[in-house]
């Protein structure tokens, strides 16, 4: 009862919030100021969406155009269900769909977390330790969406996130599916390849290779299809210094003090132009470049989990980027909730920093988006203060994984990295209670064998510990009564794991 009393409230504050902003992205009588400005983009995927539903194809003269061609096919569902004036509502169902998607397989995953948590006979463990934990997972998606607010259900990149979390959730027990996920969010806004980053072991192959596969044959699809499916490359690599980005953040200030810097519309944003833009533009680029190289060093020599690692490279790429619009937070916190949901993450104490920038975000747009784009200085206050909170998560989210992650040891390179949720082995995981582990090898018996016993094979059938009889799981795992781990017997006669 307590389990579903919580998930009972964890869908009805998603229920509540998801109406609210629904119904205040959806009113368009407001002060534009203010309302209008979260569905302004949705004003402009209608236009493209009838465009491409007329034959005209990717709208490769709009400098504004700057997404993969997998956008196309995403913008023109809601024109098939409906249209017209009606497009608005069908788009906010197909995100609205989405985000239940998501928050369905986050309480999916805090439950097998929490049942592979369960105190089990004879175990002194903490009863509820690794269901607790799990559940913020669910809560960390259903808060942080409701903090940023309208834009998400006035963007595409709501849709785009929840690919990274499918992805990230089926890493290990469903590999093609997770690849046929990085493939499909990798063609709606790129950023989803940075799932792979710390993929290893078993994992790797399969995700990777069913990533490029259906990724190489989707996107010839689109290719063939119309002209200007990648138009929006060159669109993107002529794009200024946004100023809501974080390196736009320190000139953006001194303007305010001493003058110096134009703001300009071009490409759907505002950039700024004047001294120094171009170096700060180019710096941006070397240190996405510098950071993701230290990444893969930290990978190599820490061996994080793939979420934290994702959730870092993520945080990376927001504050090193040269275009940062407010609903790129959203991509933050999707690979936050699946971070939440490990008892092993390192990045836990970066969740709270991340809610408070996306409350902030919600605060620059669109409440004073007006102040925001001409430079005064409640914009840029609000902007500064914003930009910090997201430095600081992705400085932390660094240090933590380097502070807290140990060097991988070879006894715990077979681990399950999804032992909670009973899925394959992977070799991330540390060793805690009821985890499953795929050894090679019998575990001992340390009740009445010496210390270095333990080389031999198991015997099929229940064997007996002091007199009592071995208990025994299904699929061939021999529970040992002393450690509470699982060792997998690897005698013919038992039946293998699948």
């Amino acid at each position: 009862m307590r389990g579903l009393s919580l998930v009972a409230k964890v869908w009805a504050v998603w229920a509540v919030t998801r109406l609210l902003i629904v119904v205040f992205t959806g009113v368009t009588a407001l002060p534009h100021s203010v309302w209008d400005a979260s569905a302004a983009d949705i004003t402009l995927y209608r236009t493209w969406a009838g465009d491409m539903v007329s034959g005209h194809g990717f709208p490769l003269t709009d400098e504004r155009w700057q997404y993969p061609p997998l956008t196309g096919a995403l913008l023109v569902a809601p024109w098939l269900l409906g249209g017209g004036h009606a497009y608005n509502w069908f788009f906010f169902a197909v995100v609205a769909a989405a985000d239940a998607g998501a928050l369905a397989l986050l309480i999916r995953a805090a439950r097998r977390e929490g049942s592979a948590s369960a105190p089990r006979e004879g175990s002194a463990s903490a009863p509820r330790e690794g269901s607790a934990s799990a559940q913020r997972g669910p809560w960390m998606w259903v808060l942080g969406v409701a903090l940023v607010g309208r834009v998400c259900y006035g963007r595409i990149d709501l849709v785009v996130a929840v690919a990274a979390i499918a992805a990230l959730l089926w890493v290990t027990r469903r590999p093609l599916a997770a690849g046929a996920a990085v493939a499909a969010g990798a063609l709606l806004k790129l950023w989803p390849v940075l799932v792979l980053l710390g993929l290893r072991g078993r994992a790797l192959r399969p995700v990777s290779a069913a990533a490029a596969g259906i990724g190489a044959v989707t996107a010839a699809a689109l290719t063939a299809w119309s002209p200007g499916a990648w138009s929006f490359l060159r669109f993107q690599s002529e794009r200024g210094l946004q100023i809501e980005s974080p390196a736009a953040t320190p000139l953006l200030i001194a303007r305010w003090i001493h003058g110096g810097w134009t703001i300009t519309h071009r490409y759907g944003a505002e950039e700024l132009s004047g001294p120094l833009v171009s170096a700060v533009a180019r710096g941006c680029v070397l240190a996405t470049l510098v950071g993701g190289a230290a990444l893969l060093v930290v990978r190599l020599r820490y061996r994080p989990p793939v979420a934290d690692l994702a959730l870092c490279a993520v945080l990376l790429v927001m504050v090193t980027s040269r275009v940062l619009s407010p609903q790129y937070v959203v991509w933050a916190v999707a690979v936050a909730a699946v971070c939440a949901l490990d008892p092993r993450t390192t990045q836990r104490p970066v969740f709270a920093v991340l809610l408070a920038a996306a409350f902030a975000t919600q605060v620059e747009f669109p409440f004073v988006y007006d102040r925001v784009a001409t430079g005064s200085l409640p914009g840029v206050i609000v902007l500064t203060l914003r930009n910090g909170l997201l430095l600081w998560a992705a400085g932390w989210s660094a240090l933590l994984l380097c502070r807290r992650s140990a060097p991988e040891s070879p006894d715990t390179s077979a681990i399950a990295d999804e032992s909670r949720s009973g899925g394959q082995a992977s070799d991330s995981a540390p060793v805690r209670s009821g985890a499953v582990v795929d050894t090679g090898t019998p575990a001992p018996d340390r009740r009445t064998s010496p210390p270095h016993a333990g080389s031999g094979r198991h015997d099929a059938g229940p064997r007996t510990y002091g007199g009592r009889r071995e208990p025994t799981t299904r699929r061939g795992y021999l529970r040992h009564p002393a450690s509470q781990t699982f060792a997998y017997s690897s005698s013919p006669s038992v039946s293998r794991y699948t």
